[in-house]
């Protein structure tokens, strides 16, 4: 991991207008923001310091600007959270006055289009502890995406799909998840609906196969 920001490349992943505001954060705090790979299971996180390494943010990279921009300010409110009350719940409501208060200088419609911010300032009132769990705000800044890949509640019952390196046959719903059927070790998960799956031969064909 590099032991600095890289300063133009985080630019280039936030939208025009977001920058000064992020670019003070970075000159007041000292934080190291990296651009990590694509993962499945998180879209960014935040480390606190060590003996050897200053406080950490990564944000995955094949985010869209405002997706990308979102994460990084609900990671950042984990850092100022921290600084404050260093002993506090993860998501309570010290961090969540803090993501709303990072958030402010955001909401405008010079940095999220109309659809986004509306959505946004719903997101806010009681934001959970991941926006991935926001399904609306989720399908919104979907839209944003260059080539989005289908989110779960898409597919039709018995579609077979791939998530994180494994295949899946989707099941019915239950409550807010999916059952799915592992097909590499005969299991049962539940699923997000808004997760990112990719498409797989569809179940008919395999069994022909």
């Amino acid at each position: 991991m590099p032991s600095y920001t890289d300063i133009l490349r985080l630019r280039t992943h936030l939208p025009r207008r977001a920058w000064p505001v992020v670019e003070n954060w970075l000159r007041r705090n000292s934080v190291l923001v990296r651009i990590s790979p694509p993962r499945v299971t998180k879209l960014g996180d935040y480390r606190t310091a060590t003996r050897t390494q200053p406080h950490r943010i990564s944000v995955n990279e094949d985010l869209n600007p405002y997706s990308f921009l979102v994460v990084l300010v609900h990671e950042f409110a984990h850092f100022t959270t921290f600084s404050k009350y260093r002993r506090h719940e993860p998501h309570g409501a010290e961090w969540k006055a803090e993501y709303k208060r990072l958030m402010r200088p955001f909401l405008s419609r010079e940095i999220f289009p109309a659809d986004v911010l509306r959505v946004l300032i719903l997101h806010l009132n009681d934001a959970p502890s991941s926006s991935c769990t926001d399904h609306v705000l989720m399908r919104v800044l979907r839209r944003y995406d260059r080539e989005p890949s289908p989110f779960l509640e898409e597919l039709e019952q018995n579609t077979v799909f791939r998530f994180n390196r494994k295949l899946f046959v989707k099941g019915p719903r239950l409550r807010k998840r999916y059952r799915c059927r592992c097909l590499n070790n005969r299991r049962i998960y539940l699923i997000d609906p808004t997760a990112e799956v990719q498409l797989d031969r569809p179940l008919s064909a395999r069994k022909a196969g």
